[in-house]
């Protein structure tokens, strides 16, 4: 069967999965804890105190939030620690590879 233009063989869309644990996770972050206070700033105050108290993770996990993860040095080696040799197909069919033209 075809359907007519401007039709849809599924008029009401994809049906919705399960929540997340990132939704769920985020709606209860959102909501206030015992001391009226939303979770998310209760936890953010007991990671300050940690790092401030010289807790290491807690520390680094700060640093991480607000400056970002240092960048880490990665080294690929092919056969005998030689340099591998990367190429890229283009769309055209032409291969280039470490800087070189095919």
């Amino acid at each position: 069967m075809t359907w007519a233009k401007g039709q849809s063989g599924n008029p009401n869309g994809r049906p919705r999965r399960g929540q997340t644990l990132t939704e769920v996770l985020r709606r209860k972050l959102l909501e206030k804890g015992p001391d009226g206070r939303p979770n998310v700033e209760a936890i953010n105050d007991e990671v300050l105190a940690l790092a401030l108290s010289g807790e290491r993770w807690a520390i680094e996990l700060c640093f991480d939030r607000l400056e970002g993860r240092p960048a880490q040095a990665l080294e690929l080696s092919g056969n005998e620690r030689r340099p591998l040799r990367i190429e890229y197909v283009l769309p055209s069919g032409k291969v280039e590879g470490n800087g070189e033209k095919a």
